[in-house]
C-alpha cells in the first residue's frame, strides 16, 4: 500500500520554485544518486525522452539546477541556486543534457542517469518525479528496485545463495530482490527506518561473490511507524470516537508514522507556516525579479484592494491576491514550501495569512488548520497523485483549494466532517481542469488559478458551515478526480501542447528572462 506522510508529501518540501516535480523531484534524486555511488560524481549523463514533460520544461523550470544541486550534495534552497552550473565545474563534474528515447521512460516525468564517480564506478539509475517532490528510484544497473527517500537503503549485488545471511544480518522493513543482467547475481534491496552499522556493510561486503555494495540515506522523514487511518472514511470514524478535530487527526496520524512527538510536529508545521507567509511578503513587496513572462503585480493588486478600486474586495479579495503573491515567488524562483505542489504554492499562503491579518486567527489556530489541509492532501495521495503531468491541474492547484477550504473550516472551529465537505465541494468545482502551461513555464494561467482557488475556498467553507452537504464523499469524489485526470490527452497534461499554451498571443508573449540576458544580466 502506497504510504503518504503530510510532511514527507504534502505540505512540503521546502523548495526554490517554480516547481516541485522539477525541482524538489529532481533534486532529491541527485542527491540520492550520489549516496548509491559511493564516490564524487565526475561526470553525469542525463536522458529525457523527447515527448516527455522533463524533455519541454527541465531548464525553463530549473530541473537541470536542481539535479546538479542534489550530485553536489547542496541544498535546494542554496540562494546560488542559479549558478549550479558554474559549481558543477569548479566541483569538476561533467553533466550533460539529452533528449533520447530509451525502453524504461514510463512516466512523463522518467528520466535515465548514467553516473560515473571520481574513483571510475558508475551506476545507472531509472526514476521518477512523480508529484509534490516525490520521486522513485525504479532501477538500478538494470535491476528492478524501489527507492523513494523515506529510508535508509542498502542494495547487495550477490549470488543467491547469500540472501539468508544477508537477510540476518540487515535490519529490514521492506525487502526485495531482482536479478542483475547477465551476471548471474541478484540485486537485493533491504529498506530500513535505521541506519545500517559500518561493521555490518563490511561483513556483507566480505561475503563470497559480493559485488558491489551501495547504500543511500533518506531525504525525507523515515517512516518509523504505522498509519492509524488510510481514508477519509477511517479517519472520520476515529474523529468521532476521539472527538478530534480535521487537524488534531492529522497531527496524531503523523506523530504515529513519523515516531514523533506531537510538540515536535507542532515545531515543525509552525516553520513551514512561517516560509509560507514570508513567500506572500515578498510578493507583495516587488522586490522580486520579473518572472519569464509576468512582472509581479500582486503588490498593485492590495493597493487597489486597499484604496476601495475593486467592486466587491474583502477577505476573499485580499485571500486572492496574497496567494497570487506567495506565486510570484515561486515562479521567480523564490524558497516557499510546496503545498502541495510547487505549481500550487500560493494557494494556502494566501488563505493562510488571510486567517492570520483579516480574521483574527492566532498563530496556533493558523498550524492546526494548515495540519488539516495536510489531511486533505493525505487523502488525495493516497487514492491519486499531485502530479499534473498525470491527471491535469485539479491535482495541483485543485488539490490546493480543497486543502485551504478544510483549513478555513478547521481556523472557523467546524468539524472534521464538515472539512472533508468542504474540500470534496472544491474539488466537485475542479474536476477536469487541464494544465496548459504557457511556454513551459510556471506562470500563465498558474498565477490567476491559484488566486481564484484561495477565494473559492473561502467560498466553499462557507457553503458547508453554512449547511450544506456534499453528498458525494471525499474519498469517492478523490476516485472520480482521479479517473478524469486520467482520461486527459497527453497535450492537456504540462506539456504545454494544448490549451491555452497554443494561443497565438500566448505563443508571442515576449520572455522577460531572455530580455534580461540580452542586457547583460545572468539567468
Amino acid at each position: 500500500m502506497k504510504r503518504v506522510s503530510i510532511l514527507n508529501h504534502v505540505i512540503g518540501p521546502i523548495m526554490r520554485g517554480p516547481s516541485s516535480s522539477h525541482t524538489a523531484g529532481p533534486w532529491r534524486i541527485g542527491r540520492t544518486a550520489r549516496d548509491l555511488l559511493g564516490a564524487r560524481p565526475a561526470r553525469a549523463e542525463f536522458f529525457f525522452h523527447p515527448s516527455s514533460s522533463l524533455a519541454v520544461c527541465y531548464h525553463d523550470q530549473g530541473s537541470d539546477r536542481a539535479f546538479i544541486a542534489g550530485l553536489l550534495g547542496i541544498p535546494l534552497p542554496t540562494p546560488r541556486f542559479e549558478e549550479m552550473f558554474a559549481l558543477a565545474s569548479r566541483h569538476e563534474l561533467d553533466v550533460h543534457f539529452h533528449l533520447q528515447s530509451f525502453p524504461e521512460a514510463d512516466h512523463p516525468n522518467s528520466s535515465l542517469l548514467v553516473l560515473s564517480g571520481a574513483n571510475g564506478e558508475e551506476i545507472v539509475l531509472h526514476s521518477r518525479s512523480v508529484g509534490g517532490g516525490s520521486f522513485e528510484i525504479a532501477s538500478l544497473n538494470g535491476a528492478s528496485l524501489s527507492i523513494t527517500g523515506e529510508s535508509f537503503e542498502v542494495a547487495v549485488e550477490t549470488p543467491p545463495e547469500n540472501i539468508p545471511a544477508l537477510l540476518s544480518l540487515l535490519q529490514v522493513s521492506r525487502c526485495a530482490q531482482a536479478p542483475v543482467k547477465d551476471t548471474g547475481k541478484i540485486l537485493l534491496q533491504a529498506s530500513s527506518p535505521c541506519a545500517p552499522e559500518k561493521s555490518t556493510l563490511e561483513k556483507i561486503a566480505s561475503l563470497p561473490g559480493v559485488g558491489r555494495v551501495m547504500t543511500a540515506q533518506p531525504v525525507m522523514y523515515p517512516l518509523v511507524g504505522e498509519e492509524i487511518f488510510s481514508s477519509a472514511e477511517e479517519m472520520l470514524a476515529l474523529a468521532e470516537d476521539r472527538r478530534l478535530t480535521l487537524g488534531e487527526a492529522a497531527v496524531a496520524y503523523e506523530s504515529a508514522l513519523l515516531g514523533q512527538d506531537e510538540d515536535a510536529m507542532m515545531e515543525e508545521m509552525e516553520r513551514r507556516l512561517e516560509i509560507m507567509l514570508d513567500a506572500v511578503r515578498l510578493g507583495l513587496s516587488g522586490d522580486i525579479p520579473s518572472m519569464k513572462l509576468l512582472s509581479p503585480v500582486a503588490g498593485t493588486l492590495a493597493a487597489a484592494e486597499k484604496s476601495g478600486a475593486l467592486f466587491l474586495g474583502g477577505p476573499h479579495a485580499r485571500a486572492a491576491i496574497r496567494s497570487m503573491a506567495a506565486l510570484h515567488t515561486c515562479a521567480s524562483g523564490g524558497v516557499v514550501c510546496a503545498a502541495p505542489t510547487g505549481g500550487a504554492a500560493g494557494v494556502l499562503p494566501g488563505v493562510l495569512a488571510t486567517l492570520t491579518e483579516d480574521m483574527a486567527t492566532d498563530r496556533r489556530g493558523a498550524v492546526m488548520a494548515l495540519w488539516a489541509a495536510g489531511a486533505i492532501g493525505l487523502f488525495h495521495d493516497l487514492r491519486s497523485t499531485f502530479a499534473a503531468e498525470v491527471a491535469g491541474c485539479q491535482v495541483e492547484i485543485g488539490a490546493a483549494g480543497a486543502m485551504a477550504a478544510a483549513a478555513v473550516v478547521e481556523a472557523a472551529g467546524g468539524s472534521a466532517e464538515q472539512g472533508c465537505d468542504a474540500a470534496a465541494t472544491v474539488f466537485q468545482n475542479m474536476m477536469g481542469s487541464v494544465c496548459d502551461l504557457v511556454q513551459g513555464v510556471v506562470e500563465i494561467p498558474c498565477h490567476s488559478r491559484n488566486a481564484a482557488l484561495a477565494s473559492q475556498a473561502f467560498l466553499c467553507a462557507d457553503l458547508v458551515l453554512g449547511g450544506y452537504r456534499s453528498p458525494v464523499p471525499l474519498d469517492e469524489t478523490i476516485d472520480a478526480v482521479d479517473g478524469t485526470g486520467r482520461m486527459l490527452p497527453e497535450e492537456l497534461r504540462c506539456t504545454s501542447r494544448g490549451g491555452l499554451a497554443l494561443c497565438p498571443s500566448a505563443q508571442r508573449l515576449p520572455r522577460l528572462d531572455v530580455h534580461r540576458l540580452f542586457e547583460g544580466e545572468s539567468e
